[in-house]
């Protein structure tokens, strides 16, 4: 280790990890073999003392926490005192820092989570880092695996005369080494043991060997004498430790081995506060706080225990000790224990109350208390007291379910319903699950409270909470209900890459899924949790096809670029690159693991894992084959074709048996059952649609079965979990799907079909109605109090992209594909007007403040101006670099601002036709513009998510406003220009104070949104996206009058 960590070009990462695998026992020292390495002499040398230990442990769980970790790492290693509340913030100004640094050690001690561990792997290319955890999945890719295991002989007998004054006979030291099995825990454990003999003044060899005795007559050595103890057998274990155990309980106080035993009550791995150890104590004893301290100090003495004195003081207990206590007390005390612990706790919570909606919630504000180990363990110490009511009213209440989600994230409260045995529970953990990747943080944090609201307020078990629910601070609600709630057959979404998903592939167990991205990264997700827990790197060109081998210990990638590379799954490093004469579509490998199927050039070729050799090719497909699944026994394939037909092939001979035919679009990715009787297909609804959609096929009867709805996006990938429960999918929408397949497919409240989707939106004059286009040839009307569809207007013979509505509301104007703008009169519904103008689409329209004129932005890059009454074109607008996106006229009529495909922002003025001024946007293609209701300013968005605010008088930017992570599509101004609301391709809808460029309310919606606009109450706010229409209710929360 200490070689490694030294070596100039080696790797940046070490991790120490327990022997018995993901879920490994504690005890074998990997803290102390740490600190070993931090001594050693050459480690020292290399680094020059900046050698820096970080201890996280299991009471550092919160976002909060882990913040303020980094925060006091950050302060003590380089002396900065920035204050982040934000653990990736933290980390990666950390980062920077340590870069600027000579080169430095980290020693990580005690990760327990994907989280903790994160935020000090950014940046620092001079920093190595030692990490400790019991679980190896956490490790970097790349990183030097370690495992510690028992100790040597001579480490042992260090161990086990640590203190002992001369030593022990060699014939005592020999059978504890045995009887011991050369454990650490068991190890300290004796030797703590006969050191306290040896102070009550017995003899070192006579108390050696009475431990020595104790130990084979009731540990492991005595179910097997002539053996060789094998710790690694639980059984062993817990004989071990029961031996070890007991021979210390007449060295504690009277009454004090009942009490280590209650212990037992508490949760595994985990940190216990002593105040809550006090507070049992108390109340099963009538101990004092001094007696209780002094009791936990014994305990630590004799190694029973672990004893920590910061934050008050916290307990660990070696979780094979745990098991022996709860063994030790049996069921019926434990529920006992269970109870008193429950009581000592809600001694200092107050009456939580009536919910806000007037219903009955549980009888404690749990959600006051402060953040800690009871946080993570109250709803199972409540259902083992036997108190299932009072933990399901606790754990379906929003007031703690948003504490959670502040101290945690929603994995934490899907977790805490999921325990309660109740239909009701089981419901709410699933609808939970359903929208928790919309639950991440949010700036400003308030923020997130509403979008919990927003999101569940669909659903019966939080309906009423969530629509009477009313904020302290600015906020947005739903004016209408959203139109993307998931599909009930959709467990879960995974949001994290940055690209499509082109890739998806379930591990063996099920525990694990990988997934490929255009962004070039392979992300290992833990399936329960829904988290990332690895991200494997090095294809650059993009990762489009993926599979697992049948031991889970490697994965296959193909590639764009025709790479099929060969990944080692511990060390997440490349082990084999194969190279294909084109780009790769899709790979699968056999059951037996001995050959691959591989997608190349429209063909199928089998190749032979072990030589990388090419065995068969098959041809059939009159289209191009871009999908290939192996049966569960090897002897057939399954092909998806650009054609949309499924084909089955027989192995053996290398010739198609069946073709399946129903999709209307291409397929782009095929899986079969575990069991071979079903295999699921994914691509689009129809020919040249963007949404996705998978299917379900009866291998025997070749006809589809159900169909999963939920991508905004065509679907690239499927898999099916080892046991056929579920089925993953990945999208270029950036998101992987998980589906219940045997559920019924049916939406849950949504307030218009899903295929209606938006890409623009205006607003009556009265506010009453709304116009909205798609793409599509028809333009819809609707009702902006109930967001439901009234009308429908066609006459287009091409998609519609542009919609304005005149300033008296009785006529508007449609822009289309068809190179036509049409004028509709909204009273009979009828085209008054059709104006024949542009080479190209109409992508734009505005109608100027009076009506007596409009404007239409093109495809060809020119601007027309039309006279409403004759309907001639008045003026032309020409010297735009590609097509127009934006237009945005002032509210006197007497200028334009035009955007176009180069991004330069161009102000016109309409009587001359001139350009009086260019502004240069940000890095990155302006997308959208809008003007201010005094004319002085104006408000842009970008690719790059940047909004800016502009001085129209001196064409200067007056603000940037940051906080989108993707491209802002919509910007829309409030009717006094108090507020600006933004919207971003990812569904990050954001309201902004103009004057000052402070966000202060931020709502989510599952995909795109590409146009928006504000009521002319100022209150109401109105968003276009790819699943329709989303209403919200702006309250500023500041006691302003309704104009701003």
């Amino acid at each position: 280790m200490a070689t490694e960590l030294c070596r100039r070009r080696g790797r940046l990462s070490v991790g120490i990890t327990a022997t018995a695998g993901l879920h490994g026992a504690g005890g074998f020292g990997k803290t102390t073999l740490a600190e070993m390495v931090w001594a050693n002499r050459r480690v020292q040398r290399r680094f020059k003392g900046r050698i820096y230990r970080i201890t996280l442990g299991l009471d550092v769980r919160s976002r909060a926490a882990i913040a303020q970790k980094v925060v006091e790492a950050t302060r003590f290693i380089t002396g900065d005192t920035n204050i982040w509340d934000d653990p990736e913030l933290a980390g990666e100004h950390l980062g920077r820092l340590l870069a600027d640094r000579p080169e430095s050690l980290l020693i990580l001690d005690d990760v327990w989570s994907a989280e903790q561990l994160a935020p000090f792997l950014f940046g620092g290319t001079h920093c190595r880092r030692l990490i400790t955890t019991r679980l190896p999945e956490l490790l970097p890719a790349g990183a030097l695996h370690v495992k510690v295991d028992q100790m040597s002989t001579l480490q042992a007998r260090r161990v086990l005369t640590f203190d002992l004054p001369g030593g022990l006979p060699q014939r005592t030291l020999s059978g504890l080494l045995r009887a011991t099995g050369r454990w650490p825990l068991l190890l300290r454990l004796a030797n703590r043991l006969i050191v306290r003999r040896i102070a009550t003044g017995d003899d070192p060899a006579y108390a050696g060997a009475a431990v020595l005795e104790k130990l084979r007559h009731e540990g492991p050595a005595g179910l097997d004498p002539a053996g060789t103890v094998d710790l690694n057998d639980p059984r062993a274990r817990q004989t071990a430790v029961r031996a070890a155990v007991e021979a210390g309980a007449h060295l504690l106080p009277a009454g004090g081995f009942d009490r280590f035993t209650e212990l037992g009550v508490f949760a595994e791995d985990e940190a216990i506060p002593v105040s809550l150890i006090i507070a049992l104590w108390s109340e099963t004893a009538t101990l004092t706080e001094h007696q209780s301290r002094d009791l936990c100090a014994a305990l630590s003495g004799l190694s029973l225990l672990t004893l920590d004195p910061s934050g008050g003081g916290r307990v660990y207990l070696h979780d094979v000790i745990r098991d022996f206590l709860r063994r030790k007390l049996g069921e019926e005390a434990l529920h006992r224990l269970h109870q008193a612990l429950v009581d000592v706790a809600v001694a200092d919570i107050p009456a939580a109350g009536r919910r806000p909606d007037g219903g009955t919630g549980p009888g404690h504000a749990w959600w006051q208390m402060a953040d800690g180990y009871l946080a993570d363990h109250l709803i199972s110490h409540l259902l083992s007291a036997g108190r299932t009511a009072e933990a399901e009213a606790l754990a379906v209440d929003l007031r703690w379910i948003e504490w959670r989600l502040d101290q945690r994230d929603a994995t934490a409260s899907v977790a805490d319903l999921a325990q309660i045995p109740s239909p009701t529970a089981q419901q709410a953990a699933a609808d939970l699950a359903r929208c928790a990747h919309l639950l991440t943080p949010t700036s400003p944090a308030h923020a997130r409270a509403a979008i919990l609201r927003s999101r569940l307020a669909g659903y019966d078990t939080w309906h009423r909470a969530a629509t009477t629910w009313r904020s302290p601070y600015p906020a947005l609600y739903n004016r209408w209900p959203l139109p993307d709630y998931p599909d009930a057959s959709q467990r879960r979404t995974l949001a994290g890459h940055i690209g499509g998903v082109h890739a998806v592939a379930v591990s063996p167990g099920g525990t694990w899924l990988a997934t490929g991205s255009g962004d070039g990264k392979v992300r290992i997700w833990d399936v329960t949790t829904g988290r990332t827990t690895r991200t494997l790197t090095g294809d650059t060109s993009g990762v489009v096809a993926m599979a697992v081998s049948p031991d889970g210990t490697w994965l296959l990638t193909g590639s764009e670029e025709g790479k099929v590379r060969v990944w080692d799954v511990t060390t997440g490093q490349t082990t084999r690159t194969l190279l294909q004469r084109a780009g790769v579509h899709a790979v699968a490998i056999s059951p037996d693991g001995t050959w691959f199927a591989v997608c190349s050039n429209g063909l199928v070729l089998i190749r032979d894992v072990a030589s990388g050799q090419i065995t068969r090719t098959f041809t059939d497909h009159a289209s191009s084959v871009v999908a290939v699944a192996v049966s569960p026994d090897g002897t057939w394939l399954a092909t998806g074709s650009s054609a949309g037909e499924v084909r089955i092939w027989d192995v053996s001979t290398g010739r198609p048996t069946r073709t399946l035919s129903g999709h209307s679009g291409p397929i782009k990715a095929v899986a079969i059952s575990p069991d071979g009787t079903w295999l699921a297909t994914g691509g689009t609804r129809a020919v040249g649609s963007e949404y996705g959609e998978v299917r379900i096929w009866d291998v025997s009867t070749g006809r589809p079965t159900r169909t999963l709805s939920g991508h905004s996006s065509p679907i690239k990938a499927v898999a099916i979990s080892p046991d056929g429960t579920w089925l993953a999918t990945g999208s270029e929408d950036g998101k992987v799907r998980i589906w219940d397949p045997e559920l019924q497919t049916g939406l849950q409240n949504r307030s218009n079909d899903s295929t209606i989707d938006a890409t623009s939106v205006v607003v009556s004059p009265d506010g009453t109605w709304l116009v909205t286009c798609s793409g599509h040839e028809e333009v819809r009307i609707w009702d902006a109090a109930t967001g439901q569809t009234t009308r429908m207007f066609t006459g287009h013979t091409g998609g519609v992209h542009a919609v304005a509505v005149s300033p008296d509301g009785t006529w508007l104007a449609t822009g289309s594909e068809d190179r036509k703008t049409r004028i509709w009169d909204m009273a009979t519904g009828q085209i008054t007007r059709t104006l024949v103008g542009p080479i190209g689409a109409v992508w734009v329209i505005v109608v100027s403040p009076d009506g007596t004129w409009l404007a239409t932005g093109s495809e060809d890059g020119e601007v027309r101006i039309r006279d409403m009454a004759t309907g001639q074109t008045i003026r032309a607008l020409t010297h735009h670099v590609r097509g127009v996106v934006a237009v945005a006229v002032s509210p006197d009529g007497t200028w334009l601002a035009t955007v176009s495909g180069d991004g330069e922002i161009r102000i016109w003025d309409v009587a001359s036709g001139q350009i009086t001024r260019t502004l240069v946007g940000p890095i990155g293609a302006v997308r959208v513009v809008t003007v201010s209701p005094d004319g002085t300013w104006l408000a842009t968005g970008s690719s790059t998510g940047e909004v800016q605010i502009w001085d129209v008088a001196s064409g200067q930017t007056t603000r940037t406003l940051t906080g989108h992570t993707s491209s802002v599509r919509a910007v829309a101004v409030s009717p006094y220009g108090t507020w600006l609301a933004t919207g971003s391709s990812d569904g990050e809808v954001c309201i902004w104070e103009s004057g000052s460029g402070t966000p202060v309310a931020t709502m989510r919606a599952d995909e795109g949104l590409f146009a928006c606009c504000f009521l002319p109450d100022a209150r109401g706010l109105v968003f276009a996206g790819s699943y329709g229409l989303y209403g919200y209710d702006f309250d500023p929360c500041d006691g302003r009058p309704q104009s701003c």
